[in-house]
Formats: C-alpha cells, structure tokens, sequence
C-alpha cells in the first residue's frame, strides 16, 4: 500500500494480464495427470546398487539391482552383467524392483563361478529425457574387508556432467519461449501511461504500430525457435535411445514433449494469425490478441518446469517456484530484447526531442518498477527453490552446477548494473531535456542513442545468461556429480575386496607386486596431454593424472575442465564420462578415480577444456588386463583311464576337445578329452608305436601326428577312425616338434640331421632346409600370425623360416648373456613378440622381431626348467617347468608372476595350449591326466576417492560454509533482496510519477 501511494491510481492498476496468466497456469498445473509430474535430478543417476559397488558375495545372488534418483523408462533403458571372461551371465529379463520406476534389475544365471563381474547400465530418464551409461564391478566368492571411512566410489564411475547436445537442443526454445513472454507482457505493460498524456501519446502514435509489427515479428520469431527446438530435442532422444521418434513420443518424457508440441503449434497459429492482421489491416494488435499469446507463452513455459530440477523435489510448490521463477526471467530478458530491439530504437527516430526525452523519461521507470518487482521475485524464489533442490550450499559451490549458478548470478548482477545506469543517469538526463523542452537536445541526445545501445547489450548478456540457465537445466545436479556425499549404505561403503582364499584347487603362491603404472603422452595440434593410470589394472580402481601443455610445450593453466571417457571396444560398453579435479597447487594438471571395469582393450579419450583456446582433444586404444596379484586360479585334473603318458595338448575348437598323443611305448593312440563332459575316448592309430606331438588340420579337420620312433608323419580321421595317409621324413633323427603355416604345409625340426623339414600335403613331398649353425639341437616349432615358421636351437639361439623364400634367419642375444639352452619358442597371438623358453635359463625371454632384441624376465622359481608356453584371456603368459608340479603365470610387461601348483605329485608338464575362452591346458606326462587353469580377476582393495570437501579439497567451497544449509544464506539473503527491491521500487515508481507529471505539465 505504502508503494503503490506513490503513484496516481490510474498508474497503479493490477497487472491484469499477469495476474490472469498466473492464475490460468496455475489451473493448468493443477490439471496436469500426476504422471507427468515424476522425480527428477536432472540426471538418472546411479544412488545405490545390490551387489554394491567393489562389494563381495560369497554365492551368486539371485539378481542385480541399481537404484536412480529419478523414474527411467524401463523399455528403452537395458542392464547388462558380463562374467570373468567378458560374457554375459544375466538373463536378459529387465525388470522394476517392486514396481519402482526409479530402479533396473536383472536376473543371473545360478551357480556363477567365482570371479569379477561388470555391471552395466544406460537408462532413459523418464522425466527430462537425458540417456546416462554407467558400469561398477563386485565380486563373487571373496571375504569382504573393512577399509577406512568412505569406500569405494558410488556406483558407477560415470559423471556426465554436462549435457552439450541435449543443451544445444534446449537452448533455441529457452530463447524463443523468453522472447515470447517478455514481448508480450512488455506490450500489454509499458504503453498505458503514454496512452494518458495525449500529446506524447499522439506524438508517438506514428512509431507506435511499427512497435507493434515489430513485436509481433518477434512473436513468431521466437515461436519458431521453440517449434525448431522440440523437433531437435526428440531427435536427439532418438538418437540417445537408438530409436524412432515414435518411440520417444511413448515415453513419459515424450508426453510432455507432446505437450510443448501441442502448444507451440497453438501458439504459432495464433501468432501468425495476428501477423496476418496487422499486414492486412495495418491496425495494432487487440490486447486479447496480446493476452492470448503471453497465456500460450506462459503454457509453454510450464512444460519447461515439468522436466526441470524443481521436479526433483515431487512437490507442486517447488514446480510453481520453478515457473515463476522462469516466467519473471521471461518478462525481464523478454522485455529487454523487446525494448532494445523494436520499441527504444522507434522511440529515438522521433524528429521532436521533447517528445524522445519524455517517452524516454516514461517509459525507463515503466520498465524498471516490473523489473524491480521481478528482481524481489527472483530473490525469493530462486534461492527457495535451490534449497529444495539441493539444501547443501557447500556442496552446491563444490559442484560444477554450483559454478555454472555463480556465472549465471555475476551476468544478472552485470544486466542488474546496466539497468541501474539506465533508471540513474539516462532517464534523469532524459527528463531534463524534456522540462528544458528539448533546447539542450545536443547534451542529451548522446545519452538517448547509447541507451539504445546499453538495451541491446543487456539483452545479449540476458540470451548468455539463458545458455548458462540451458547448461543447469541439461546438467548433473550437486548431489549427482557427487554421488559418493549421498551414499545410501553407509556400511556398504567400508566393503572392499580382500586377497582371495587358497583351496585345493587354487593357485597359493603370492605375488611380488600388485600393479602397475601406465603413461602416455598424447599430441594434438593444440598442445599434448600426460596420461598417467595407476595402477594399469582392471578390476579395481584407477587414478587417471592429466598434465596439459599448450603448442609452445609449457604448462596449460588456462585449461579450466578435464574429461575422460572411456570405452570397452569389445564388449561397446561406454562412453563412460569421468570429469577431473583439478589439482589448485598444480596448474594444468587434473586427476580423478574411476575403472576399468573389465579386461580387454578400451579407448580412452581425455579433453580439456580451454575457453578463448582450442581445447586440447585426443584418444588412444590400450590393453588393459587385471594385476597378476588379483588373479584366482581354478584348477581341474582328468585322470586318463588307463596307463599313459601324454606328452603335447592340442585345442581342437570344432569339436571342443583337448587332444594329446599318448608316449607310452606300444600305445599307438592318441587321447580325446572332452571339454564339457570330462570324458575320454581312445584313438588307436594303425602302424603307429607312440605318439608325441599332434596338429589339427586347418582345413580337414583331421590330425596330423608325429611317430619318432619310425620317423613318421601321418594324417588321421577321427569321424572314420581311420588313417588317411603316413609319410617316412627324409631326413634321420628324432623329430622335435611339429607345426603347420598358415598355407597348410608342415613343418618340423629334425634333431641329429640338423634340419628343418617342410610337407606339402597337396603335393606330398618333403623339402628339407639346413640350418646354419651346425649342430643347433633344433626344437620346439611354431607359426607366428604372418605366417613364419620359428624354432629353437638349444645351442643358444633362435631361428625363423621365411615360408616364401624357404630362407632361415638366426638370432641371439649380444655379448654375454646368452640364451640358456632355448626349449620352445611362442609367437605372441596378439602381438609381434616371440617368447622363448629358457630350460637352463629359469625363465622366459621376448624377442622383439622388429628391433631384434631380447628382453629377460626374472625368475619366478630357480627349480624350474621352462618348457610350453600359452596365453591365457587376460593376455598373460604361461609356462610350463617340467621338473617342478607348478605352472608359471608372468604379466609381459612388467614380468611380475606368480605360479600355480599342480596338486599331483610328480606330474612333468612340458607343453601348455589354451582354448578360446583362455583357460590353460596342460598334459601330465607322468601324472596320466590332462588339467586345466581357469583364470578369473578379483576385485581389488582399493582407496577410496573422497568427494569434495568445503575444507580445501580441489573445486570445494570455501571453507566458511563448511557444512552449511542454502537456508543458513538464503534467509537473511532473502530478506536483504527484498528490502533491496522495496527501495529500488520507490524509486522508480516515484520518478515515474515525477516524469508523468512533468510530461502532462507540457501540455499545458
């Protein structure tokens, strides 16, 4: 009452059309079904899980369950959950918990074996659309331990903090819709008290209906944005959800969308049609016209609000809180670009200076006593409505949406400060030019022009601030960047993996080391980064360091953001999003825990972010495998029945089975073993004394066997069982191993003739090849990937045939440490090296075919005399020590390892082979049994990464609000707004009534 006295009755009318906006939504909001008013926090974030994240169940449970913050649509969300080996083990039955649409299961295959397993998610938020991947890790059948306070990581390692394609999206329709509002409000507020002087009114009645088309082209400028808007918004879920539009439309989410569509649709119609009006008959819009585009408008913008923060919060007061809150933004920037861009610029073309500095004079206190109110407005429920989003100010501050909020805040205060110049110095200015009657024209006339200009810079930061509102309304909210400060289960956090158990079927032996350090410089044209991951391990957690250096090779410190996403190539899971901290006492250098949740190789792409800069933008490919020390061994024998001695294993993928000549003088067979059963069965082979090594035909599927004793080579069936051919070598001596190229032919190393024999089966003949270092000892014989065949020689070197020319090339280390007494030589599947077997050396070395060099790995046991080596699924190398019952197991590039013992006493392994699931066979030549290792990864212990802190932590607050409430600030910021507001008001409204008079006053 006090505020309105200050002006004559017939300024202070009750903004009617506002009013009977507010209250048209307000019924609108109240008829909305309760369906499309779910929980959202902007993100579907990931706020717990059973089995937990690094957590640890002695058995398979029933189910995986992951809990959001907000409603997905089950239909185009999916859980996946990949075994050891990077299978999957669930069932495929996605499901509520309990009916919550705020939660995903699935159901597993029973009886899982013990091991590390992935859980992955990517869900389709039911409330603003946004699509979020997210993966974490437990384990089955280890012992929980308890860590310090904090635990591991929440579930999930993804942080998409900001949305860039759902922003960009987003942003045209924020901007149209504002547009909308702002003019039509500013048409039905700004004009009435021109209208009662009738002097000023006349004079400025020619620039009035340029005012009016101009706001009316702004109308359908503005409605458009929006239309463009939504068509791009639903495209962009389509390709988020990979699915047709039509889908997106049968979601929650796409029920709002709808919604908008309808109403935009509505509002375009209306708003050409009034278009249409003003062209034709050159007459202003009616105020009905006017009234009913802002309703449409103010409709509009409450489908912005039902896919907001505020409905977080499941409370209609924090949805209306949204809405006034956008609709006093809307009359405030909307007004602005009216006033800057069509109204102010037709007023400053009037030829009559008197009557420029009074519509000038009136029209700046106008617009300032809504703005002024509008600014109370915000000052109440801004602040209101961040408590019930998210109550924790510091953690607010800590979180990259609490900065974006601090930016949005200095553009309102910088758009506060412009505006304050216009009401204290160009109005005053303004109307002393209009009580001189316009004889100081040249002193004033400078002012007028740059308020033109002052409007549209407001405006500009206004549209700026707009996209910093578009980043918060399609970004991660505090307590979803920092998922680990709301954890659920406080008592799930101290879960961590302990070292697996021994049984009698597992690997004891420990590790010398538990991980390693991976770095890598990444260049770009617009500088490089220092990737560092410690520990290099999958399973368990990594700590990513990223060091920025601009094009010139010095620190980047202007970087001010750090990403890095991460992809599983194989199994295409990800990207998962990780946003660094940035270390505050390191410039340029960001770190950040997440995981590798699964072995194999994963693309790893970093960027940071440098505004005025190109951003620094690369990626890489690595192999990433499980430490040695979390490795579990699982170890199964099957006893041969009957006397035996197998010697070389064989996979034979067709068949599933492990085949293995039998040594055994006068046996004359070769043993089938097969995998899924355990089973036996006996291939007794014509004319055949003893069998040592065997090959499965690439092409035939038959085997191809060796008889030293009679010096042959055969070819057996084993559907027919039935030989189908037998070849006697040329060469004399004992055949030391056999192996076939990639074109069919086979070769073997004959020892006392010095030779290596090559068999064309198509033609049937021998080519026999001298090696040059006399009396080499050739043995063990192997294809690499590119077709060339290598071979030991036990006098200390190594040899390669080249298939194509039949040409041997001998390698050796050089100088002093030579090769002890070389047994087997392994081509690496997956790479280039070649891993030779040392029998007097202990150990293992690899030789690097390209810079010919030999590196030596340590011993892991001096009473081992290796012999066979395989590749198990992680990638890492095995061999065989005959003379001890243990199998050697060495990561390649570290050489850390470990060993496994064979239970049966006596065994002689000498040759190793694996299957495709990269389980180890081996032959106990002595033991009559085949075994088997299968190799699974433990869940790591692991230091939890701790969310940022209020008291100093990289990105906190600071350390004054530790701990505090937004209701500790907002109250008393509250009441100091307010009070603000009253008085900024008063004046405005006080030289509004000055003006008005002085205008009416020159009437007369």
């Amino acid at each position: 009452m006090m505020m309105s006295s200050l002006l004559p009755a017939r300024l202070v009318q009750p903004a009617l059309p506002a009013a009977l906006a507010a209250a048209i939504v307000v019924i609108l909001l109240l008829l909305v079904p309760a369906g499309l008013l779910p929980r959202a926090f902007a993100h579907p974030v990931t706020i717990d899980s059973d089995p937990g994240p690094f957590a640890s169940v002695p058995s398979t449970p029933k189910q995986v369950s992951v809990y959001f913050s907000e409603p997905i649509e089950l239909q185009y969300s999916e859980i996946k959950v990949l075994g050891p080996g990077g299978s999957r083990v669930d069932l495929n039955d996605p499901h509520n918990v309990d009916g919550d649409t705020a939660t995903m299961a699935v159901s597993l295959q029973p009886s899982l074996p013990e091991g590390v397993y992935t859980v992955t998610t990517k869900v389709l938020s039911a409330v603003d659309g946004h699509v979020i991947e997210s993966a974490y890790t437990f384990g089955i059948g280890t012992t929980p331990a308890v860590t310090s306070p904090g635990g591991p990581s929440g579930p999930g390692s993804s942080k998409v903090i900001i949305s860039p394609a759902e922003s960009a999206s987003r942003f045209p329709g924020m901007v149209g819709q504002i547009v909308v509002v702002g003019a039509a409000f500013g048409t039905l507020w700004l004009w009435k008290p021109l209208d009662r002087i009738p002097w000023l009114a006349s004079a400025v009645s020619g620039k009035r209906l340029a005012i009016d088309r101009g706001m009316v082209k702004l109308i359908v400028i503005g409605t458009g944005l929006v239309i463009a808007s939504n068509v791009a918004i639903v495209l962009v879920q389509a390709v988020d959800i990979n699915a047709s539009v039509q889908d997106v439309i049968g979601t929650r989410f796409g029920m709002v969308w709808m919604t908008r569509m309808i109403e935009s649709s509505i509002l375009m119609l209306i708003a050409l049609a009034t278009w249409r009006k003003v062209a034709r008959t050159g007459a202003s819009p009616s105020r009905a016209e006017v009234l009913a585009i802002l309703v449409m408008g103010l409709a509009v913008l409450v489908t912005s609000s039902l896919i907001a923060h505020a409905a977080a919060t499941e409370n209609i007061a924090a949805i209306l809180l949204d809405f006034f809150h956008n609709a006093a933004a809307s009359i405030w920037i909307g007004g602005l670009v009216l006033m800057g861009f069509v109204a102010v610029p037709r007023i400053l073309e009037l030829a009559d200076e008197r009557a420029r500095s009074a519509a000038v004079s009136v029209l700046i206190p106008r617009f300032s006593t809504v703005v002024v109110a509008i600014l109370g407005l915000a000052v109440i429920t801004g602040p209101l409505l961040l408590y019930l989003i998210e109550s924790d100010l510091s953690l607010t501050l800590a979180s990259t949406y609490g900065k974006i909020l601090a930016a949005k805040l200095g553009l309102a205060g910088v758009m506060v400060a412009m505006g304050a110049y216009s009401q204290f110095a160009v109005q005053k200015k303004a109307a002393g030019v209009m009580v001189s009657g316009g004889s100081s024209s040249s002193a004033v006339s400078a002012p007028g022009r740059s308020f033109g200009r002052s409007l549209k810079a407001e405006a500009g930061v206004g549209i700026a601030l707009l996209l910093l509102v578009s980043l918060m309304a399609n970004g991660t909210l505090p307590a979803g960047e920092f998922q680990q400060a709301r954890r659920i289960d406080t008592q799930q956090q101290q879960q961590a993996f302990a070292q697996p158990g021994t049984t009698a079927a597992t690997a004891s032996a420990a590790t010398t080391a538990t991980g390693t350090e991976y770095v890598q410089t990444l260049y770009t044209g617009a500088g490089r980064a220092d990737l560092k991951i410690d520990p290099f391990v999958a399973g368990g957690q990594n700590k990513f360091t990223l060091t920025f250096y601009d094009s010139g090779g010095k620190i980047a410190s202007d970087v001010t953001q750090a990403t890095v996403k991460l992809t599983q190539v194989e199994k295409n899971i990800g990207p998962i999003a990780v946003g660094l901290n940035k270390q505050e006492s390191s410039p340029g250098v960001f770190s950040a825990d997440a995981a590798f949740t699964l072995p194999g190789r994963w693309n790893v792409q970093v960027e940071g972010v440098r505004p005025g800069s190109a951003n620094i933008v690369a990626s890489l490919d690595v192999q990433v495998r499980p430490a040695i020390s979390s490795l579990s061994f699982d170890l199964k024998e099957f006893r041969i029945p009957a006397q035996s001695l197998p010697l070389f294993p064989v996979y034979d993928a067709e068949r599933q089975s492990i085949w293995a000549g039998d040594t055994l003088p006068r046996s004359g067979r070769i043993w089938q073993l097969d995998m899924q059963t355990g089973n036996y069965t006996a291939h007794r082979v014509d004319n055949v004394t003893l069998v040592t090594q065997v090959v499965v035909d690439g092409k035939s599927g038959g085997l191809w066997y060796i008889d030293p004793t009679q010096n042959k080579l055969g070819l057996y069936n084993p559907e027919t069982r039935e030989n189908v051919e037998q070849h006697v070598l040329p060469a004399p001596g004992v055949i030391s191993g056999l192996a076939q190229g990639l074109d069919g032919s086979l070769w073997m190393p004959v020892v006392q003739a010095n030779k290596v024999v090559r068999f064309d089966p198509a033609s049937g003949q021998f080519t026999q090849l001298d090696i040059p270092t006399p009396e080499s000892r050739p043995v063990g014989i192997a294809a690499d990937r590119s077709g060339n065949i290598w071979f030991a020689e036990s006098t200390g070197k190594i040899a390669m045939v080249d298939p194509a020319t039949l040409q041997i090339s001998e390698f050796e280390p050089q100088g002093s440490n030579k090769l002890a007494v070389p047994t087997a030589v392994f081509p690496d599947p997956d790479g280039y090296d070649v891993y030779v077997a040392e029998h007097d050396g202990h150990s293992v070395t690899a030789f690097n075919p390209l810079f010919r060099t030999f590196r030596e790995y340590p011993v892991l046991n001096e009473g081992g005399l290796p012999f066979g080596m395989a590749k198990d699924n992680f990638g890492n190398l095995w061999y065989a020590q005959h003379e001890i019952d243990r199998l050697a197991v060495i990561d390649p590039r570290t050489g850390r390892g470990t060993e496994v013992k064979i239970p049966t006493a006596g065994s002689f392994v000498q040759w190793l082979t694996s299957d495709d699931r990269g389980r180890i066979w081996f032959a106990e030549q002595r033991g009559a049994a085949i075994g088997v290792v299968t190799v699974a990864a433990k869940p790591q212990t692991a230091p939890p990464p701790q969310p940022p802190s209020p008291d100093g932590g990289a990105g906190s607050g600071p350390s004054f609000l530790k701990g505090s409430s937004v209701a500790d600030v907002a109250g008393p910021g509250i009441v100091a707004g307010v009070a603000l507001a009253a008085l900024f008001y008063a004046k405005s409204a006080s030289d509004l009534k000055r003006n008005v008079r002085s205008a009416e006053k020159l009437a007369a």
